[in-house]
């Protein structure tokens, strides 16, 4: 936070730490690769850090990013829209607003003291390189040097757009880790504008391609126009390959193998491919006004190169096709028409959403979307760039889409090939994807430093005298200490008369469960006083009566055959060697009278059900708990998706994540409470292997309505 915090371009040749990627990259492709640039300033990220000291706006932010959830859009949005009312209300430190506005003076004053329009751009830390940030970001065009402070301002904002924070956490960076730079450029008189890509793909043969339209090139970047493009050889005199244009030629070929020539030199001074932002202003000068590495598309190994419309083998007639290719591969999902969507918070994972353009607020929804199907747009937009980075495929050019792809529908995108499928195509599906260009994510680095503290094991041997609390060196050492003492306690042999589970009782019934009950007292009757084992008929707790009734229901599908067990802790064991009445891989009730925690163990799920059955109302509550299961992922879901309906549909209230699902009742009659346990006992039963029996949704709903057909009566 040193000043200066305003400093001339020139200065910051490759200085990302202080000028960000932006200005720090086109510094560095004046002083190396000596292309022609507008000459500016930037207004330091310690300018920044300075602001929000001096504001002391730091911890706010922190406390409103801390509530970020990209599981719920909507309460993104609200965060960011909290944390830019912030910034826009600060004033901006004398240090800063000073040296900022003399700043914008001088650049106000042009050739012959003509006045000129500004333009602030965002150049953020990690802006512009392993990711792009391409389009997240607010610059501002055609500002006039006395607005500068506050036009400052706006781009400083710009960092929290709901877009903005979204893409910056898919990418694994803090917010700490992106301090904000501007970059300050007298606007450019452009006649035309627009992108350059030195390869656009990863064949060492690819031609440079060049968008171009006539004066700014904002409609273009932010996916609104389709736009002429140029293809041109990459190695010079660079020959015009190709010509595609919409209405009037924008750009001559002698204009365009300059600006090829100017990119040529970028990327053997970058050495990677670049995608550059240029403008030619009224007299023909061409001008760089950024670049950045870009993100190449990569075949898969063993995928050959399909040509535009190409149809694979068993793919049935596309509903579309002779689309345009702005981010490659191939998905399926569900369709869903920009015109429905009402807000973009509204897209569902897997949509492939059908919109005009292609605009840069898309990036909110990058992690829900499956494929993009547009009217117009390119593949220089700057959605188009985020997509690549995110493996997502999006077509543009395609007239007709509204038409051909009603909500709903379920289609196949191939955007190597520029078609859409009816249906979910295997033929593409099952293709191996392409390799990610990018790297090194910086939550990838955080967790290198983290796992070893968080996952490393050292206490492994519990007879060692080393298995002591200060040989700790990791938090699965303190759960492996924790747990391993725990079960020694639990299985220590205090006597009959202790309160250990060396004391509890197996449950003898003609159900295949092993389980072992532990009473604290008035759990049992008086007559199994004594006994080694009990029934299920001699037990008296309330809440564990009604839950064994719906377990053991006459009904109940019960398989014959061994015990069913805990199939986890047995795979995890040595060899396998245990009883099938083992303790190890038994499930265990605690009872009283009027309580139950009872801990089911199912082959590779577990249940906890913790119950208060008494006469005052506002005592009683059930809760439950269900984890686990031994299908894939997807399967696991859709039988958690069914438990959690019946439970609703019983009043429960629900929380489900991943493969966890808690749920719990309170303030209910004794009775109720009772109904409830029974109906649990029933559902326990019934979804026993459930999750490998479900193969679809349509599986599920039918499997609901049977079940609750039986029960809720």
């Amino acid at each position: 936070m040193s000043p200066p915090f305003v400093l001339p371009l020139a200065e910051l040749a490759g200085d990302v730490a202080r000028a960000g990627g932006k200005a720090a990259n086109l510094a560095r492709a004046v002083a190396e690769a000596r292309v022609p640039a507008p000459e500016g300033f930037v207004a330091t990220t310690g300018a920044f850090r300075y602001l929000l000291e001096a504001c002391e706006l730091r911890p706010a932010i922190d406390r409103i990013l801390r509530r970020v959830n990209l599981a719920r859009p909507g309460e993104v949005a609200e965060a960011a829209a909290a944390a830019r009312e912030l910034i826009l209300a600060a004033r901006v430190p004398e240090e800063v607003a000073v040296p900022l506005a003399e700043a914008a003076r001088r650049l106000g004053r042009g050739p012959g003291g003509q006045p000129m329009l500004l333009a602030l751009r965002s150049s953020a830390v990690a802006e512009d390189g392993r990711a792009s940030f391409a389009g997240q970001y607010e610059s501002l065009l055609g500002v006039e040097p006395e607005n500068a402070v506050a036009a400052y301002l706006r781009v400083l904002a710009g960092k929290y757009t709901a877009k903005a924070i979204t893409y910056r956490v898919l990418t694994g960076y803090a917010d700490e880790e992106t301090p904000m730079a501007v970059l300050m450029l007298p606007m450019v008189p452009a006649a035309a504008s627009g992108v350059l890509y030195t390869r656009d793909s990863a064949d060492p043969e690819a031609p440079m391609a060049v968008y171009a339209v006539p004066g700014l090139g904002g409609a273009l970047v932010e996916g609104a126009v389709s736009p002429e493009r140029l293809a041109l050889s990459h190695t010079p005199p660079h020959f015009l390959l190709d010509r595609q244009t919409l209405d009037a030629e924008v750009l001559s070929e002698e204009a365009a193998g300059r600006l090829a020539a100017l990119a040529l030199r970028l990327e053997k001074t970058f050495g990677a491919p670049q995608d550059v932002e240029w403008a030619i202003d009224q007299d023909g000068a061409p001008f760089i006004l950024q670049t950045r590495p870009m993100a190449v598309e990569a075949k898969a190994d063993g995928l050959p190169e399909l040509s535009l419309g190409a149809r694979p083998a068993g793919a049935p007639t596309p509903l579309l096709c002779n689309g345009m290719r702005a981010s490659g591969g191939c998905a399926a999902g569900v369709v869903r028409l920009a015109s429905a969507v009402l807000d973009i918070d509204d897209i569902a994972p897997g949509t492939v959403l059908i919109t005009h353009t292609l605009p840069t607020v898309l990036a909110r929804a990058v992690d829900r979307l499956a494929a993009v199907v547009a009217v117009s747009g390119s593949r220089a937009g700057h959605f188009a760039s985020v997509a690549r980075e995110f493996g997502l495929p999006v077509i543009t050019g395609m007239a007709d889409a509204f038409e051909a792809l009603p909500e709903g529908l379920d289609v196949t995108v191939d955007a190597d090939a520029g078609c859409v499928y009816p249906g979910r195509v295997p033929a593409l599906l099952d293709r191996p994807p392409a390799p990610r260009a990018a790297a090194g994510s910086p939550v990838a680095e955080r967790l290198a430093r983290l796992i070893p503290l968080v996952a490393g094991l050292t206490l492994t041997d519990p007879s060692s005298p080393d298995f002591a609390p200060a040989k700790v060196r990791s938090l699965h050492d303190i759960v492996r200490f924790a747990h391993e003492k725990a079960v020694t306690e639990m299985f220590s042999l205090v006597g009959d008369s202790g309160r250990g589970l060396a004391s509890a009782r197996r449950l003898r019934s003609h159900l295949p469960l092993t389980m072992y009950v532990l009473d604290l007292g008035g759990g049992v009757f008086e007559s199994a006083a004594g006994d080694k084992e009990i029934r299920p008929d001699q037990i008296k707790c309330a809440p564990m009566w009604a839950l064994w009734s719906g377990l053991a229901a006459d009904d109940a599908p019960w398989p014959a055959g061994p015990p069913i067990t805990d199939d986890e802790a047995f795979d995890r064991t040595s060899a396998g060697i245990f009883f099938n009445d083992s303790k190890h891989l038994a499930s265990y009730a605690v009872i009283s009278d009027a309580y139950a925690h009872v801990m089911l163990r199912f082959g590779y799920h577990f249940t906890v059900v913790d119950a208060l059955c008494g006469p005052d109302d506002s005592q009683n509550y059930v809760n439950f708990r269900f984890k686990g299961g031994g299908a894939g992922f997807d399967q696991r879901s859709l039988r958690l998706s069914c438990v959690r309906r019946v439970l609703a549909h019983f009043g429960f209230t629900v929380r489900a994540a991943g493969d966890l699902l808690d749920a719990s009742l309170s303030r209910l009659p004794e009775h109720v409470a009772q109904k409830r346990l029974a109906m649990l006992g029933c559902l326990l039963a019934a979804t026993r292997m459930l999750d490998i029996r479900l193969a679809s949704e349509a599986d599920a709903d039918a499997w609901v309505a049977g079940f609750l057909e039986r029960t809720d009566r």
